[in-house]
């Protein structure tokens, strides 16, 4: 399962934020340079992350954002809902809905062979076969969907930010600095 370049983006950015917490604002270009990003697409991104009040800006020469929240009760879930919309890609509206699209090419069409009652009941028997199948692929993706949200949202912008500094050697809390 892959999520987003738009939630894979906002969340880079977000750990990027919050490793320089504490050390003002850090501007797009800066992120976007740190990132290997488009700075025009990670601006919208931040845009709608400000809005939801994940993050603050800042004007002027020394501006940038600064996350709004500690990084502890930003979660994943959080980021994806944002970035993705309310659900991530899962519609579970309508009688042929499955994720992103995917399904049945047919749409429960059946092409008529037979005239009469006979070809009236091969597309009566196809439609429910259709929509039997409809049920099954909603039923596996609500569980999917619904995992995947639980495991998302146990995940937080902290824990992010503790492996980034484990991956690269740093100890986990840096904020001390003992002089000998």
């Amino acid at each position: 399962m892959k999520l987003s370049t738009r939630s894979t983006y906002g969340m880079r950015a977000l750990v990027e934020l919050a490793l320089t917490s504490g050390r003002g604002p850090v501007s797009a270009a800066l992120i976007a340079k740190r990132q290997n990003l488009s700075v025009a697409y990670l601006e919208q991104l931040l845009h709608r992350l400000k809005r939801q009040g994940l993050i603050s800006s800042f004007r002027g020469p020394q501006g940038g954002y600064v996350l709004a929240r500690d990084p502890r009760q930003i979660t994943m879930a959080d980021v994806v809902r944002i970035l993705d919309g309310t659900n991530g890609g899962w519609s579970g509206d309508g009688p042929d809905a499955v994720p992103n699209g995917l399904g049945w090419s047919g749409g429960g069409r059946s092409i008529r062979v037979a005239s009469g009652s006979r070809a009236r009941a091969k597309e009566g028997q196809a439609k429910e076969v259709h929509r039997h199948a409809q049920r099954i692929a909603r039923a596996v993706w609500r569980c999917v969907h619904e995992r995947l949200t639980q495991s998302l949202s146990a995940v937080t912008l902290q824990d992010l930010c503790e492996e980034v500094r484990a991956e690269a050697g740093e100890p986990l809390d840096h904020r001390y600095v003992f002089h000998i």
